[in-house]
């Protein structure tokens, strides 16, 4: 919309090519990637310049993009997988959802160096998690030729806040569910990697600050579930970098970009948001609507 309204428009994207959550974070059976290579390449046609490998931040800081651009748009997304809190989540095979979903659907050749190692043949996979993102982990898992993938969630199914068709189609696939079960501790082996993730049983209390049930463990309820692979996909934040990268932008309490709503602008002036960074980990359409209420905005303001 820049670049139709005559701006010269440059886009800093960290991963190798452009392409950002469409290309890397979900997987290929449920977005047509070649789509998206195409619509960069329209882009390009159009003159926007994609500047690939540039994590704005830590390669190079917003204020030197503050200071050559007229204006500047943050949509850096919330990509920090959220954590369990408990021990041994550092083990080998253990695996964060981005990192596995990652390497579980992107070419080799695509990734960054960092994440070029072939996931290992696991046997048995849990997933940890209940939202849209746990169920791209599991389906993906079955893809990988696992042959038994568990999820667990903490809660009863009627809780979970993903979509139905995506329960619906990993169940088809012959995902395993585990309801009503929160995870207390990774088992190592002998040799120091994941044998199993230890769990235990909840119950329904009373609604907690979303409005949901609160789970609550049932007291010697644990049991083990084996593992190969633990992959936790329970939310995802901003990244904390941000908060020394850009002190003048303010954010609230969970680290989101504080914006005007009408115009996406932040504190700090000519730089704008919009996306994950201020949503919290939400739709791509969402990110999309802010992106296309930014560029109007960025338009008045120049």
């Amino acid at each position: 919309r820049l670049a139709k309204g005559g701006h010269k428009v440059v886009m800093y994207d960290a991963w190798p090519h452009a392409g950002g959550l469409l290309k890397y974070g979900i997987p290929s059976f449920k977005l047509n990637k070649p789509s998206v290579t195409r619509k960069f390449d329209d882009l390009a046609a159009m003159g926007i310049e994609v500047v690939p490998d540039t994590y704005v931040g830590r390669d190079i800081e917003l204020d030197t993009l503050a200071s050559q651009f007229d204006a500047v748009f943050l949509a850096f997304g919330a990509p920090q997988d959220s954590t369990l809190g408990i021990a041994n989540e550092d083990a080998p095979g253990v695996h964060r959802a981005t990192e596995f979903l990652v390497r579980g659907n992107v070419a080799t050749e695509d990734l960054p160096e960092s994440l070029r190692e072939p996931l290992p043949h696991a046997k048995h996979v849990v997933v940890v998690g209940g939202g849209d993102t746990s169920m791209d982990c599991v389906r993906t898992a079955i893809r990988l030729g696992s042959d038994v993938v568990t999820l667990i969630y903490r809660r009863t199914e009627a809780e979970m806040q993903g979509r139905t068709e995506e329960r619906k189609h990993a169940r088809e696939e012959g995902v395993q569910f585990e309801f009503l079960t929160a995870p207390v501790e990774i088992v190592l082996n002998d040799q120091g990697a994941v044998a199993a993730l230890r769990c235990r049983r909840m119950h329904l209390g009373e609604p907690d600050e979303s409005g949901r049930a609160r789970p609550e463990p049932v007291p010697g309820s644990e049991f083990d579930v084996p593992a190969d692979i633990i992959i936790t996909a329970i939310g995802y934040n901003t990244d904390p970098v941000w908060g020394e990268a850009a002190p003048e932008v303010k954010r609230d309490q969970w680290g989101r970009v504080l914006v005007d709503p009408e115009t996406m602008r932040t504190a700090q002036k000519g730089v704008f948001a919009g996306g994950d960074n201020v949503n919290g980990a939400d739709l791509v359409v969402t990110a999309l609507a802010d992106g296309q209420r930014a560029a109007a905005a960025i338009d008045a303001y120049l």
